[in-house]
């Protein structure tokens, strides 16, 4: 089973999981037709159509469009878990803004969403022994879109980077399920030691803007963490916290992600 899906509707069989993700893509290709760029419709596949989108947006002289494009379709016909999680990825986008209407914004134009989506190839690189390949994939995307996530990393399902930028995500940093990244984030080490030296973030973490989360730590699951703050220490779950250094705020026992709600009290030890 997998588990519920904050972002989406109750949880599902894998088998389930499976037809969610097909509805999700069948409808962004229905929603494509309508668009204006008319070349989306030529793509008779969602594996097709997202390794168009990110060979466009990350081919360079060294290596072309004509390159990229059929490598990332290969990846993606091979690996169809990719499918699985960018399917949920997206609806995660649409569901989460009340403004947005379907899929196609997200798809075509959050950087976000593309950059995981590249993150999640370069991951299957990296598995593969192609590491000099994932580090330029990587490279690029952070050339290209402002975000850098080591292709060692490994990320959940339904982890939302709104609205996408200046966010940096360490080698063996891990981000559980239902996650939101807001911009110029840093999930960073510390020290030169071999091993685990990034940063956990347990399912449904919302992390504010201008945060700086550095070590080997945990953030537990519903925690919540002010913009600008500075975490060298565990956070228990369902908990916020705040400041330089990132102090007890209070305690909590709904999801954050859910509201998006980045307020907090007055607290003296911030001013």
């Amino acid at each position: 089973m997998v588990d519920t899906m904050l972002f989406a509707q109750p949880a599902r069989t894998d088998g389930q999981t499976d037809t969610f993700a097909h509805t999700v893509w069948r409808k962004l290709c229905h929603e494509l037709q309508a668009a204006p760029a008319p070349l989306w419709a030529e793509h008779s596949t969602p594996q097709s159509l997202l390794a168009r989108l990110l060979a466009e947006k990350l081919a360079e002289p060294i290596i072309p469009f004509a390159s990229l494009n059929p490598l990332f379709f290969q990846i993606l016909q091979q690996s169809p878990t990719i499918m699985t999680a960018a399917a949920q990825d997206l609806h995660a986008y649409a569901t989460m803004d009340p403004a947005r209407e379907g899929y196609v914004a997200p798809f075509l134009h959050l950087k976000g969403f593309q950059a995981v989506q590249a993150y999640r190839i370069a991951h299957v690189l990296w598995r593969n022994g192609q590491r000099l390949s994932a580090l330029h994939l990587q490279s690029r995307v952070s050339e290209v879109m402002g975000i850098d996530i080591h292709p060692a990393a490994v990320l959940g399902h339904r982890v939302v980077l709104a609205p996408g930028y200046g966010l940096v995500i360490g080698e063996t940093a891990l981000v559980e399920n239902d996650v939101v990244l807001m911009s110029d984030i840093t999930l960073g080490g510390t020290g030169k030691q071999a091993g685990r030296r990034h940063p956990t973030l347990r399912r449904g973490v919302l992390v504010g803007p201008g945060t700086q989360i550095l070590g080997a730590i945990e953030i537990g699951e519903g925690a919540k963490i002010g913009a600008g703050a500075v975490v060298v220490k565990p956070v228990s779950p369902f908990t916020a916290v705040a400041g330089n250094p990132a102090r007890y705020v209070n305690s909590h026992t709904h999801w954050p992600v859910l509201t998006m709600d980045l307020s907090f009290p007055a607290i003296d030890y911030l001013l």
